[in-house]
């Protein structure tokens, strides 16, 4: 299973951290809740495998070589190194609340999985193939700011 960095890990990217403890429940929330989306939302895997690595969320979900580590000065809600199969969740994420931690666990995985950054919006599109989304937000550009998914946000 994805591990989460509890200080059993350090991390080869300076300043990613043991997510801290009172943070660890929001990771382990959103864990367990994007196996759920695997096993509830047909869409999500199926999405995840049209992505570059053609991968399911399920099979980036059970590999034990990812970590999820925690970065206390980081701006952006997340941050993915592809070089070491690793991820940052920030605390503007952890201060909206754990649906957002999982829509940053979703997109996160979704560069590992080899969602281009930049302008183009695949990993974040892999959050509306999660049901964290609607598909009006898409269609219109607007975002609704009462769920997870932003079609503003890009790499």
């Amino acid at each position: 299973m994805m591990q989460i960095n509890i200080g059993d890990h350090v991390s080869p990217r300076a300043g990613w951290l043991a997510v801290p403890n009172n943070l660890r429940d929001q990771v382990r929330w959103a864990r367990t809740h994007a196996f759920r989306i695997t096993r509830e939302i047909t869409g999500a895997n199926t999405y995840f495998r049209t992505l570059p690595g053609g991968r399911s969320l399920s099979d980036l979900l059970n590999d034990g070589s990812l970590w999820v580590n925690y970065d206390p000065v980081m701006l952006e809600f997340g941050r993915t190194n592809n070089v070491h199969r690793e991820m940052a969740i920030g605390i503007p994420a952890f201060r909206i609340g754990r649906w957002t931690v999982l829509a940053t666990l979703v997109h996160e995985l979704a560069h590992i999985n080899g969602a281009p950054g930049g302008n183009d919006r695949r990993a974040e599109e892999a959050v509306l193939a999660c049901g964290m989304g609607r598909r009006s937000e898409k269609a219109s550009g607007v975002d609704d700011p009462w769920t997870p998914y932003n079609p503003g946000i890009g790499g």
